[in-house]
């Protein structure tokens, strides 16, 4: 029997993240999975963890929706921001139309642990062949969006928060005998983003490395400061760590991966991230940083209930840490435990019938192109391209319907290459280019920019 493929189209390294224990539960499954990634805006931690175990095409997101290879799959999983989700949706199915090609299976889903505006996530994401929520949390939310309206048919799944979905979860560490031992704290760029709460952070982690000369502290950066994630980073960890008027000799910001660092690890921290999760597969003793009180922006609310919250300022040495279990009934709703499995989501594309049509998206082509696009321009030339492509394809005119779809993808590409170019730059500049935003001279400013240090910067 052919073996089946699966392609995941991702735009950040925070996706390639969020669908890594999937391409492990297809994997086992026997499927042959692949990444497709657009090498502008991924770090080489992304090709660390890809490398030697799946197949990796560098590939603009926008382009792979058109292009017959991605169509001669049989499902992808796109995991990117909501509106490029949806233009890939359509994009997709008006490729197949045109290529005479059965389509793949779409699924779509979110990378992590959901802390904020689910449902806005959602409305772009309506249309997919399956949605794929994280747990009983997720799915409650879901229902209550949608129970009213034409979309309650659309199908979802639920898939957990298991992150080494290919072995089974370790027992919780024992207490560390004598020697050194190693705290990871999983910063994230956005829970705070405020610099002065940012700093506060750092602080309190240098206290507790002064008074704890026994252990290795080591700050997990959630990116390299040049690199590019979900959030846009309101001041790197490292300048903060640098900040510190007496830096503990045994603080550290590290940029190992943590599959590395957690199985070294006795002890994990963090504020909300998802990183929680793969602690927990590691069995190691974690806590939940409550210093900040009970913030929806930070993602408080949805740990709350956790059973992990400890406050740093009150510890008196990484010694004095809580080693508790999370609470089973929150573990549960929020889906992580083998209860909750990418198994159900594999059956069900195991099961897919590329004929029937996909279910009815909430945002159409055009709404998708704008919320995609940087810039009206850009979203007016990928809506020009589909309505050339549509006019051919109507007319009966097979070729010139073909070259239309392949302008479409270009059209695509060249709007998401001046994206990445956009966000690349949007956290390195300066007082010139915010002097030229106010004075309604940034046009200009970026030509000039463009002239002197090129597209990206250095």
């Amino acid at each position: 029997m052919k073996q089946r493929r699966v392609l995941f189209a991702c735009d950040l390294d925070s996706q390639v993240f969020g669908a890594l224990p999937l391409a492990l539960s297809f994997a086992a499954r026997g499927w042959r999975v692949g990444f497709a990634i657009d090498a502008g805006r991924m770090g080489g931690a992304v090709r660390e963890r890809l490398s030697g175990r799946f197949e990796i095409i560098e590939r603009s997101l926008g382009a792979l929706a058109v292009q017959e290879d991605a169509l001669g799959c049989d499902a992808i999983g796109v995991y990117a921001t909501g509106s490029r989700v949806a233009l890939f949706r359509h994009a997709a199915e008006l490729a197949a139309r045109v290529l005479g090609r059965p389509r793949p299976a779409l699924f779509c889903g979110f990378n992590g642990l959901v802390l904020n505006r689910f449902e806005e996530g959602v409305a772009w994401r309506l249309g997919f062949d399956q949605i794929c929520l994280n747990g009983p949390r997720d799915r409650e939310a879901f229902s209550h969006f949608v129970t009213t309206t034409e979309f309650s048919g659309q199908p979802v799944v639920v898939t957990g928060l298991r992150r080494r979905t290919d072995a089974a979860p370790q027992p919780m560490k024992p207490q560390p005998g004598p020697g050194r031992r190693l705290f990871v704290f999983a910063e994230q760029v956005a829970a705070p983003a405020d610099p002065r709460r940012r700093f506060e952070l750092v602080t309190a982690l240098a206290r507790l490395a002064a008074a704890s000369p026994g252990w290795d502290v080591a700050i997990k950066a959630r990116v390299r400061p040049e690199e590019q994630t979900f959030h846009d980073q309101t001041r790197h960890v490292e300048k903060l760590v640098a900040k510190l008027p007496d830096r503990p000799a045994n603080l550290f910001v590290s940029y190992e991966p943590l599959d590395d660092l957690l199985p070294r690890a006795d002890l994990f921290g963090t504020i909300s991230s998802t990183a929680l999760f793969d602690a927990l597969d590691n069995g190691v003793p974690s806590l939940l940083v409550a210093d900040f009180g009970v913030r929806n922006a930070h993602g408080a609310h949805v740990v709350f209930g956790s059973g992990l919250s400890v406050k740093l300022g009150e510890l008196a040495s990484l010694d004095a840490a809580p080693r508790r279990a999370p609470d089973p009934q929150w573990l549960d709703r929020v889906g992580y435990g083998d209860q909750h499995s990418p198994d159900a989501l594999i059956d069900r594309l195991e099961a897919f019938d590329p004929s029937v049509p996909l279910p009815n998206a909430l945002y159409m082509f055009e709404e998708a192109a704008h919320g995609a696009a940087p810039s009206s321009a850009f979203a007016r030339t990928i809506i020009a391209s589909r309505n050339e492509t549509e006019a051919a394809w109507a007319a009966g005119d097979c070729a010139a319907a073909r070259a239309a779809i392949g302008r479409l993808g270009s059209a695509i590409e060249r709007s998401d290459r001046q994206r990445a170019i956009d966000e690349a730059w949007r956290t390195r500049e300066g007082r010139a280019a915010r002097a030229a935003r106010r004075f309604g001279l940034y046009g200009a400013y970026k030509r000039l920019r463009r002239r002197v240090v090129g597209e990206f910067p250095a």
